[in-house]
């Protein structure tokens, strides 16, 4: 029982310095942002633009 509590608390402590490692990092910024990326892509240059 012991071991299993104290392998819990290392998992959950591992768990949170990653966290806190990528929230330093700055990977939570903008997370809205990734959503719009699709429409600032640029169409390749080869192939002409379609018209609707």
């Amino acid at each position: 029982m012991f071991w299993t509590l104290m392998a819990s608390l290392l998992a959950s402590m591992v768990g949170l310095g990653v966290y806190i490692y990528y929230l330093r990092q700055g990977q939570f910024e903008d997370c809205e942002d990734v959503k719009y990326q699709l429409f600032r892509d640029q169409p390749d240059q080869d192939e002409p633009a379609k018209k609707l």
